[in-house]
């Protein structure tokens, strides 16, 4: 089973919330938090807000994360 995992991304003045799926077990949960602990080094390297989003979604994909629409 999946359950909705949702983060507010900020990069500026510009504010986003992004919703993402994945398993709902203690496993995921873990790998949620690590996915967002490590977060911030992906926006260092960005210079706009449209560079963060994808780079974000992209940080998430890798930890087993599904972008969805809400």
């Amino acid at each position: 089973m999946t359950k909705p995992y949702i983060i507010g991304l900020e990069f500026g003045t510009w504010n986003s919330e992004v919703w993402f799926s994945g398993e709902d077990s203690a496993e995921t949960a873990e790998k949620w938090n690590e996915a967002v602990g490590s977060l911030k080094s992906v926006g260092d390297s960005c210079t706009n807000p449209n560079d963060f989003i994808v780079a974000a979604c992209e940080h998430f994909e890798k930890y087993g994360f599904t972008r969805i629409q809400r």
